[in-house]
């Protein structure tokens, strides 16, 4: 937090207030603190911050963490539930400095689909300016947002994929999950559940990350381009298995050969974090590296997957399938807009294409199976010592 010129922050779910007070502290540093709780049952004693700091502090009575259900309640009647909650942020341009901090805990896997949303379909959390969020996040989540093809293909899907090209991200520190309220049920993975490996990793614990917005992704992908960028990592990803060449030939017969005969150099990523220590990642987790879409795979040929590939990888592969003169006639642009005009009636935001080995209920899977910690909107932090360590820097 010490690099950042943001003045303001946004709280999640603060309780009883004891993060707020660290927060309270920075007075050099944040002039404004918006405070969003979803318990009315902590609201009197959040405005009595309120009432002490009147021009600093804001509380709001809403559910950060169910933002994608109030940013599909706005289209459907075209309220402004989203606009209201956000009304205090400062708006800014993507390629400037984030427009706020966000403090808290969530459990939500649908919470990280809709960031991903958010910046795809321009709407959302993000309409005012990137966010740097630190969020204690269960293992599972953020294992599944950063993994690559290791771990295989029943975890690294096409939301990591898209994940990864469009958020930074830095894992900062284990946080015991005792230290969270309300408390968990104890997770005892099923015996034989394809996400075990996933779901017994530090289940006593909360993984504390940062998570910012690329500033220069729509220079790697234009603004027009997000949308069909969407598409073809959800469409090719429906099964990880699919072999690239054979599909995208489909879309633009005789396309192949292109692919394997490709003279253009390839960009070496780099780490984005050069002080970040391997060991030190969760397991299954990847560095955060720059992004390119001139990452290309070697040695393609008609036997590559697409789970082969990385999520750089996969954007260089839709640069390319993109630039192709075929591209605008091509059966990909009618079956783009067929789906968007799908989704735009769709009940839910997160409503989109199903993957071949989706789970029965892919939300609770990721989010560790009858934990109770944040999926509703109520964690209560109770000690946030690393998480205020992390704001002391």
């Amino acid at each position: 937090m010490q690099q950042t010129k943001c003045d303001t922050a946004i709280e999640m779910n603060p309780g009883i207030g004891l993060f707020t007070r660290k927060l309270l502290n920075r007075d050099d540093r944040l002039k404004k603190i918006i405070l969003i709780e979803a318990m009315e049952h902590f609201l009197p004693a959040l405005h009595d911050f309120h009432a002490l700091y009147p021009e600093r502090v804001k509380v709001k009575h809403n559910d950060l963490a169910s933002l994608w259900k109030l940013s599909f309640q706005d289209r459907m009647d075209n309220g402004t539930r989203v606009a209201d909650m956000l009304s205090d942020l400062p708006k800014r341009e993507h390629n400037e400095d984030p427009s706020a901090l966000l403090f808290g805990a969530v459990g939500s896997y649908n919470f990280f689909k809709h960031l991903v949303n958010s910046i795809i379909f321009q709407n959302g959390i993000f309409s005012w300016g990137r966010m740097e969020m630190f969020l204690a996040v269960p293992p599972p989540i953020y294992i599944h947002l950063t993994c690559n093809n290791d771990v295989g293909y029943m975890i690294y899907r096409s939301t990591s994929m898209l994940f990864q090209m469009l958020f930074e991200y830095r894992f900062i520190a284990q946080l015991p999950r005792e230290h969270f309220l309300p408390n968990q049920i104890e997770h005892k993975p099923i015996k034989g559940s394809r996400l075990r490996k996933v779901q017994s990793i530090n289940p006593e614990y909360l993984y504390l990350v940062r998570i910012l917005p690329r500033r220069n992704f729509f220079d790697l992908c234009p603004i027009e381009d997000l949308q069909p960028l969407w598409y073809f990592v959800k469409q090719n990803c429906v099964s990880r298995r699919n072999r690239i060449i054979p599909n995208l030939e489909k879309w633009i017969p005789g396309c192949g050969p292109r692919l394997i005969v490709n003279s253009v150099p390839s960009e070496t990523l780099k780490p984005l974090y050069p002080d970040e220590d391997d060991v030190e990642l969760p397991q299954y987790s990847t560095r955060c590296t720059t992004m390119s879409n001139r990452d290309f795979y070697p040695n393609m040929n008609i036997y590559t997957q697409f789970g082969d590939l990385s999520a750089s990888q996969m954007l260089t592969l839709f640069t390319q399938f993109r630039k192709w003169p075929e591209y605008s006639e091509s059966a990909f642009v009618a079956s783009l807009e067929n789906t968007l005009l799908k989704l735009e009636a769709a009940a839910d935001e997160n409503l989109g294409i199903a993957e071949e080995d989706d789970l029965p209920n892919e939300e609770t899977a990721f989010e560790d199976v009858k934990e109770t910690e944040t999926e509703n909107s109520q964690t209560k932090t109770l000690k946030k010592s690393k998480l205020n360590a992390a704001v002391s820097n």
